[in-house]
C-alpha cells in the first residue's frame, strides 16, 4: 500500500505539471523513477508576479511556489548544483493526495498569472 500509494501521488503531481506545460507554461517534470521525490522544473526566473515582484534567483521562484500554491520545493542548488535553471524536488513521502489536489488549482492560477 505504501508504494501504491506514493506512485499515485508522483503520478498526480507529475501529469499535472505536464499538462501546465502542455498549456504553454514554463514548468516540466522528469517521470518518476522510483523515489518519493519528483524532479521538476519551474523555469520562472525572470517572471513578474501579480503584485508586480520580479522573480530573479531559484530562492524567489521556490518562495513563490510556497506562498502562491503553498507547494514546498527544494531547489537543486541545495545538491551541490551551480546552476540556476530552475530545477526543484519536490517530495510526496509526507504529503496526501487531496493535499496535492488542492495545492494546483492555487499553481495553476499563479502559473497563470505571472507575465
Amino acid at each position: 500500500d505504501l508504494v501504491a500509494g506514493v506512485q499515485q501521488r508522483l503520478q498526480l503531481l507529475y501529469g499535472s505539471i505536464q499538462s501546465f506545460k502542455a498549456a504553454g507554461h514554463a514548468v516540466g517534470a522528469i517521470a518518476p523513477m522510483g523515489a518519493i521525490y519528483l524532479c521538476a522544473r519551474f523555469n520562472l526566473t525572470g517572471k513578474v508576479t501579480r503584485d508586480g515582484k520580479r522573480l530573479a534567483t531559484a530562492d524567489d521562484v521556490r518562495k513563490w511556489l510556497l506562498e502562491e500554491a503553498g507547494m514546498a520545493v527544494v531547489p537543486f542548488d541545495a545538491f551541490g548544483s551551480t546552476t540556476d535553471e530552475g530545477w526543484f524536488r519536490l517530495s510526496v513521502g509526507a504529503v496526501s493526495v487531496p493535499d496535492i489536489e488542492a495545492s494546483l488549482p492555487r499553481l495553476r492560477a499563479g502559473l497563470e498569472s505571472l507575465t
